[in-house]
């Protein structure tokens, strides 16, 4: 018993280690399927999560993202727990199921392809899978930082084939992931092998036309001590949009191995190979433009007079000019009433007329993806004494994904055209190999009357990836007739005209793969060919939390530092080094955390913290010198300012409950999120600079000079993208039939901040439209207020009885998913989407088999959850499974 004290008295420390969000919502299942033996329950360890607490909706505890078991009671930050039954039941897959039911949590689902699958394999949190651009995970309004698979950074895409639960960590994680990230980090868990014999098969298909296999295996090799899990999934899927259809194939086995009490080891493989059509974000609605082109007004036409014409523009002369030049047209508008115009300005999606409509996949059938990984992932837990457990954990994997990636159709030209060329350089041929380890140790020692508990901890990696340069040779495209349509088409397209007079209502999209190579394929050696960047990031960190008063009142205090070098090269076809073009050298930054939980009434756990985290910018200035006048800043001056490292600041206050047994368990907290050290331009100390006396920001009129802009321009640093509100999750379980689940947030300061610029500055006039545009906007993709609330009622006697009935619903209010882009102002409106579930359990074969319907968006609403494209219209799903 020695051991599961251990693990109840190191609880608390997790927290001090974890640095997340402010609100702590256990709105999740715990494990997934199968049952401890008895004799395995008593080995529990500071790294192992399971709890007798646990319950069917509820998780007692966070391991992954705090390093070990810690209670979430005891915990002054907010971690989500979603666990496998919580997924099943909602009918959740891949990471935008785990998002659909959090409060304050938007996603691209145009990226992530509407939850079924993220599309290149790239990190969701970190990674750009459509138009070059991030995906917008928003977490309280601030983007997520890398996401992780047990404890360590995930590299590769993010799926749930085998996922046990995933914590989700909200705010900046000073202390285990560093950096002024803010949003928070999703740890994904895994199942692990049991000594409990358990067999279980499923079978699940829906209304768009996919299936699923799914087989977990799991039990004793050698009697307490060796067992071995394995977990295999076939899946062939389709979305409600056109032409997109994938297949995985997964296989995971793996063993453990306790060779007695104190030691366990856990070796495992994990293979994931996923293929199929990239799917497109949707086409976003620019009817200002289209009006404008098709009815210029006299004073856009009056504009002609103004310019070497002399006269004003005819109206064929003014569509010309702006017939595929948004420049110009927003130029003009300007002129008139001096307001700066964005596309899609007040206007939302729209299905366009393409052949498909909303269902339209503007990549066409021929835009191929392949994303496969194998990793091989070790994890050793050694129970010294009493008061020491070690952990060693590591990780090696390979990555591989391609992509036959050309634009995505988000507008139509005014002239008639869907341009299709504006992104040929997104094709990709990519392979990325990470090598992880960790090292931690964990102290747990009464002294003094203080429980006190320390953790130690180092982590390092080496990181490689190869990217090789796509080459598009447009020559190869079959010639087709223009379209009467497009204002000014040649009668016949050849060529690039084929892509850049693309009409969908007379034309085929191209086929994209019989125009791109890779240069690895057809460059000569000793040629550029492709990139290679290689970085060596490690970070040490300690924590501390003493608890006294019954463990009623706790102080946590935890301390990071982390390092990171990185090089950049240009390689041949055959991986050798032709030039090296960037070298970074080793920097270092702190980052910190301060908590404290006060538990005045049993159930009752007041919190407050504080996470600072810190990341490390390329070496820069404060003072920048225009062209031609380089020789008016010196290095001495240069190096004398230099940009401070980004700092991300969160501070939440909250309080937890247990109440009525644990008939109600959750949160309400208020939180402040700041990204600190933007750099803005320093207008009053640019003006005062005697080096720009006699240029345009030069305050004294009698040597202003407005023909000459400034010579040196100072910056400055501000608390920019802030996010101010409140979040509260509660599970409510009055009887063992009925849970309820709810999850609410608001944000009450949510935009974007900007400094105006000073004229006569550089870059005026594109900093000028930015600031007119950008400032006061919401941040991107961020609603002001989220609901989720999902509702499980089981039947346990009667006609009904082994039935369950499940009722979900989605609220969130408008937000524009571009904010930070000027050249977009599209809102999507807010909106409310309802779910249902019925299970029931028979009897076959003297087996139990689960059937479960599913219904996603019952009432068939058109509306987007986040991102750029529509969510899944109405999709009803059936999923039978049995268990031995």
């Amino acid at each position: 018993m020695k051991t599961l004290r251990l693990g109840s008295r190191a609880s608390c420390l997790g927290a001090v280690l974890l640095t997340g969000a402010p609100l702590l919502s256990q709105t999740a299942p715990t494990s997934s399927t199968v049952p401890m033996d008895s004799e395995d329950t008593v080995q529990l360890s500071v790294f192992e999560v399971r709890s007798s607490k646990d319950s069917a909706y509820v998780a007692d505890k966070s391991v992954a993202t705090t390093g070990f078991a810690a209670d979430l009671a005891k915990i002054p930050l907010a971690i989500n727990v979603v666990t496998a039954q919580f997924l099943e039941d909602t009918g959740g897959m891949g990471f935008n199921g785990v998002a659909n039911y959090q409060a304050g949590f938007t996603t691209d689902q145009g990226g992530m392809d509407n939850g079924s699958r993220n599309s290149a394999g790239i990190d969701p949190s970190v990674g750009a899978v459509t138009g070059g651009e991030p995906l917008r995970t928003r977490i309280r309004g601030q983007p997520i930082n890398v996401s992780q698979r047990n404890g360590l950074p995930m590299k590769f895409g993010f799926g749930t084939e085998n996922v046990d639960r995933v914590e989700i960590a909200r705010g900046p994680m000073s202390v285990f992931i560093g950096g002024s990230t803010l949003g928070g980090v999703m740890n994904l868990v895994t199942a692990k092998p049991q000594f409990a014999p358990a067999y279980k098969f499923g079978v699940k298909v829906d209304s768009n036309d996919s299936y699923q296999v799914r087989a977990d295996l799991t039990g004793p090799i050698i009697k307490d001590k060796l067992a071995y899990r394995v977990i295999a999934l076939y899946s062939d899927d389709n979305t409600w949009r056109d032409f997109s259809e994938s297949t995985t194939k997964f296989i995971n086995p793996q063993v453990i191995w306790r060779p007695f009490r104190k030691l366990t080891t856990r070796l495992e493989y994990a293979h994931r190979d996923l293929s199929g059509n990239m799917v497109s974000n949707s086409m976003q609605a620019t009817q200002a433009y289209q009006d404008d082109y098709d009815n210029p007004s006299q004073a856009l036409l009056n504009l002609g007079s103004t310019t070497a014409l002399g006269r004003p523009y005819t109206v064929g002369e003014y569509r010309t000019r702006i017939a595929r030049t948004f420049a110009n047209w927003r130029l003009d508008k300007y002129t008139i009433d001096g307001r700066w115009r964005s596309l899609g300005e007040g206007e939302s999606f729209t299905a366009g007329d393409w052949a498909g409509g909303y269902d339209a996949n503007h990549f066409g059938a021929n835009d191929s993806f392949s994303t496969k990984y194998d990793l091989i992932e070790s994890e050793t837990n050694l129970i010294v004494t009493d008061w020491l457990e070690l952990r060693l954990f590591g990780r090696w994997a390979n990555q591989h994904s391609d992509t036959t990636f050309f634009s995505n159709a988000l507008r139509r030209y005014p002239d008639g055209s869907t341009p299709l060329l504006s992104a040929t350089s997104t094709a990709t041929k990519r392979e990325e190999t990470p090598v992880n380890g960790k090292f931690e140790a964990v102290v747990t020692k009464d002294f003094l009357k203080i429980n006190h508990k320390f953790l130690a901890g180092y982590e390092a990696a080496f990181n490689q990836a190869w990217s090789v340069t796509p080459l598009v040779n447009t020559s190869k495209l079959a010639s087709v007739a223009g379209s009467p349509n497009v204002i000014g088409s040649p009668a016949t397209l050849t060529g690039a005209n084929v892509l850049n007079y693309f009409d969908p209502r007379v034309h085929a999209v191209p086929n994209y793969q019989s125009i791109v190579t890779f240069a690895d394929d057809t460059a000569a050696p000793g040629a550029n060919a492709q990139t290679y960047s290689r970085s060596f990031p490690e970070a040490s960190y300690v924590a501390y939390s003493g608890s006294v008063w019954q463990d009623r009142i706790t102080v946590f205090a935890g301390y990071r530092n982390s390092e990171i070098q990185q090089s950049s090269y240009n390689l041949d076809r055959n991986r050798n080094k032709v030039s090296r073009f960037l070298n970074t050298p080793k920097t270092s930054t702190q980052s910190n955390t301060l908590g404290l939980v006060f538990e005045p009434f049993k159930g009752l756990n007041f919190y407050v913290s504080q996470n600072i985290g810190v990341e490390a910018v390329p070496a820069g200035s404060l003072i920048n010198a225009a062209a031609g006048f380089t020789n008016l800043v010196t290095t001495e001056e240069r190096l004398a300012n230099p940009v401070p490292d980004l700092e991300g600041r969160g501070r939440e206050a909250g309080l937890k409950v247990e109440l009525f047994k644990r008939k109600l368990i959750g949160h309400v907290g208020v939180f402040e999120l700041t990204r600190r050290n933007t750099v803005i331009i320093d207008n009053e100390r640019t003006a005062t600079d005697p080096r720009n006396i006699g240029t345009a920001v030069d305050q004294n009129p009698a040597t202003q000079n407005l023909a000459q802009t400034a010579r040196v321009q100072w910056n400055k640093t501000i608390d920019g993208s802030t996010s101010e509100g409140a979040e509260f999750g509660f599970v409510w379980m009055p009887n063992n039939n009925y849970t309820m689940t709810f999850e609410a947030s608001h944000l009450w300061t949510n935009e974007l901040t900007l400094s105006r610029p000073l004229a006569g500055t550089a870059a005026t006039a594109q900093a000028m439209i930015d600031y007119s545009i950008l400032n006061g906007r919401p941040l991107d993709n961020t609603p002001d207020n989220t609901l989720r609330v999902w509702q499980k009622y089981s039947v346990t006697e009667g006609v009904l009885k082994n039935s369950w009935f499940g009722v979900g619903i989605r609220y969130q209010s408008d937000l524009m998913p571009l904010a930070s882009n000027s050249s977009w102002g599209t809102v999507l409106p807010s909106w409310t989407a309802f779910d249902a579930a019925i299970g029931y359990r028979a009897q076959v074969f003297s087996r139990p088999v689960d059937l479960q319907l599913n219904i996603e968006n019952v009432t068939d609403k058109l509306y987007s959850a986040g991102g750029r494209t529509w969510s899944n219209p109405r999709t009803v799903m059936f999923t039978a499974t049995t268990r031995f």
